[in-house]
């Protein structure tokens, strides 16, 4: 059979014409079943049962077009009158066989992949995750309704011993992604998810609500609810309790209380809780809906003064505002009312480490022993051990970090938090790890400026530069981007194309260019605008020692209560423990007899006090202390471990501490400056083909 005969039989029966109407039938209604699904909540084995059905009945659609003809008198069997066309039958036969199965070989990854994802669901059956409450009949101004529902219940089930719920950021992010139940139960991992609407009939509030099998779509239970806005607290008890009965069926767990059993107050704290997290979701802080926010907490304490989470939730607000004075009150408040809530003691714990007072760890310890739910108080607790340098801190600190982001896998700040512990440990293998689960999981340009900061902390500045790019050209009307890519440049050495991108530099660039006289002029101006900024005081701080103003450099770190935070081990900040240091500087460089023995006494108690992270970091400060101390030969072979790091430091922190200047005739010191330019050459060099390899252009 010649292959002329075969196609002119194909299109004397009608075959490709109808494979044609075939295909196209396949594909719209596959996309009928795909919206119906997703919008019904109906189990996702029924659009992928419809796809295989289509891929079934291709081969009996061919062989019936082939075998029938369609005439005015009705199907009627197209006559073979030949050995040919014999011959082209088996032919066209073994072609449909051939493509069924090639079809079949081209679902089976993704089924394969789905099987294997259903395994790891089904690991953890005490899970769930509460998504956001669609609003389907609400006003706009009534949307905090639905939002907040979904955001009591989730608080309530996570406080229930014997269930792990997925935070709110990442619930929230699956619900904005429409991604279908067997993706959000694998990125969650989770094994139950909630879901439902709200919608206004009237004075009545119709709530439709379903628990959902992660693996397989199915609805375990579902339930509507007509009840007056009045009565929302009561669903929601009904909807936690339902919840609870199945996925803790033989339990005798004690149900957890609502924030309020105050009506009025319950519908105050849910549009407060809608004000709120649309602050916190932003990069910009709205103080206007903030105060709103603060204004609504207030009212629902005063309408329910017996709720802890009301008191404790407005003290969080006026924290968040920054009115550390006004958020006392409040929270001693609600830890009178109720201290054994995780929340209540989560803000005690921010309120605390405002404070700068050391119960701070003990507040955020109690939080997570109260509900290791608590994805906020996980990542607390970790950066306060972090900061406070306790012993268990280098165990405790990645366990904290990555339950945090178990229970929060969509957050973009929780990737950060642990990838930003890996990066000042010195762990290469396990940054770059943390880049790659950024990558599959975020495509945004904040995302791009976590992976730049990251390839930043194990020294691969060139990649850093090319991200930020990224970044920059999909928020080309962001300022933040240039500052910062002025800042790398100038970390590699560039100074030219540092200023190119901030003719006007701020502190950051004029430090790291070292033009100490033009820093002092700026951050003496700045102190006027904001008087509480560390990291302004630090570098003006800095600035005085390198040019020799040791008493005003004391008296401007002295004003921030340094010493004492750092010896009563309270750090607010990285900028808190290098301030310490630079009054360390100060204080030996002053060279009176009382300033040089508090700066030996202080370099004394950090040598005797725990050090961990990146040996770069840990030789750079130790080794300063060892050098006031009169450890030299000690505090030269530390500073020598500062070639075995993949990071950058800063060259002015190298070249212009008072303490490292009594090694400036040092051969072994030397050669750590030389190492340090030569990777910063290396880097320039390799600069232009990384951004080539990139495909980005400054």
């Amino acid at each position: 059979m010649t292959g002329g005969s075969f196609f002119s039989e194909l299109h004397k029966r009608k075959v490709l014409r109808a494979a044609a109407i075939y295909g196209a039938v396949a594909w719209g209604v596959t996309e009928v079943f795909v919206t119906v699904v997703e919008h019904l909540f109906l189990p996702q084995w029924v659009s992928t049962l419809a796809v295989i059905g289509f891929v079934v009945g291709f081969p009996v659609t061919m062989f019936l077009s082939w075998s029938f003809d369609f005439t005015s008198q009705g199907f009627q069997r197209a006559a073979v009158s030949s050995r040919r066309g014999k011959a082209s039958i088996a032919a066209s036969m073994l072609l449909l066989l051939a493509g069924t199965a090639g079809l079949f070989l081209l679902i089976k990854p993704s089924l394969q992949q789905r099987l294997a994802q259903t395994d790891l669901v089904t690991m953890l059956p005490n899970s769930v995750a509460v998504l956001p409450f669609e609003n389907a009949g609400l006003g706009p101004d009534d949307s905090f309704l639905s939002e907040g529902l979904s955001d009591e219940l989730r608080d309530q089930l996570g406080r229930i011993k014997g269930i792990r719920i997925a935070a709110r950021s990442s619930s929230v992010a699956a619900r904005e992604q429409r991604l279908d139940a067997l993706t959000i139960s694998t990125r969650l991992k989770v094994a139950n998810l909630v879901e439902g609407t709200i919608r206004r009939q009237g004075n009545k509030l119709r709530v439709s609500v379903q628990l959902i099998e992660g693996s397989s779509g199915l609805a375990l239970w579902s339930e509507t609810f007509e009840h007056g806005p009045n009565e929302l607290l009561s669903v929601q008890r009904s909807i936690a309790e339902q919840v609870v009965q199945f996925i803790l069926p033989d339990s005798d767990s004690i149900m957890a209380e609502p924030a309020t059993r105050d009506a009025s107050a319950n519908e105050l704290m849910l549009l407060a809780r809608h004000y709120e997290h649309q602050v916190r979701d932003r990069q910009e802080v709205d103080t206007d809906m903030l105060r709103d926010a603060v204004r609504l907490y207030r009212e629902a304490a005063e309408a329910d003064p017996q709720s802890a989470l009301a008191h404790s939730r407005l003290a969080g607000a006026l924290l968040y505002l920054g009115d550390i004075e006004a958020a006392e009150a409040p929270i001693f408040k609600a830890l009178s009312l109720d201290p054994n809530l995780s929340e209540v003691q989560n803000t005690l714990g921010e309120f605390y480490w405002a404070r700068g007072l050391p119960e701070a760890s003990i507040a955020f310890e109690r939080a997570v022993e109260l509900n290791n739910n608590n994805a906020d108080a996980l990542t607390n607790y970790a950066n306060m051990s972090l900061l406070s340098y306790e012993e268990s801190a280098p165990e405790v600190m990645p366990q904290l970090y990555g339950r945090a982001l178990e229970l929060d896998p969509l957050s973009l700040s929780r990737h950060a938090a642990l990838g930003e512990y890996y990066g000042k440990f010195g762990m290469v293998n396990e940054v770059k790890s943390s880049i790659q689960g950024v990558q599959e999981l975020f495509n945004d340009a904040e995302s791009y400026r976590l992976i730049a900061r990251l390839h930043e902390l194990i020294g691969e500045v060139d990649l850093a530069i090319a991200w930020t790019i990224r970044a920059r050209d999909l928020e080309p009307d962001n300022p933040d981007h240039i500052g910062k890519l002025a800042g790398l440049y100038a970390g590699i050495g560039d100074f030219e194309t540092a200023l190119g991108l901030e003719p006007e530099p701020g502190l950051g660039l004029l430090f790291r260019m070292r033009r100490y006289p033009e820093l002092i002029d700026v951050a003496e101006f700045l102190m006027i605008e904001s008087p509480e900024d560390i990291d302004v005081r630090y570098l003006l701080a800095f600035a005085y020692n390198a040019t020799g103003q040791f008493e005003s450099a004391i008296h401007i770190l002295s004003s921030t209560g340094l010493p004492d935070l750092v010896l009563d081990e309270v750090i607010r900040s990285v900028s808190d423990f290098e301030a310490f240091y630079t009054l360390i500087n100060a204080l030996a460089g002053a060279r009176t007899d009382e300033s040089v023995e508090l700066a030996r006494s202080l370099a004394l108690w950090s040598d005797n006090g725990p050090w961990w992270g990146d040996i770069a970091w840990i030789a750079l400060y130790r080794g300063c202390g060892l050098a006031i101390l009169g450890r030299y030969d000690e505090g030269l072979q530390l500073l020598i471990r500062i070639k075995e790091s993949p990071r950058l430091l800063w060259n002015p922190l190298i070249q212009d501490s008072n303490c490292l200047q009594q090694y400036s005739d040092e051969p072994a010191y030397q050669d750590i400056l030389l190492d340090q330019k030569e990777r910063r050459v290396r880097l320039r060099e390799k600069l232009p083909a990384t951004l080539a390899a990139f495909g980005v252009k400054l």
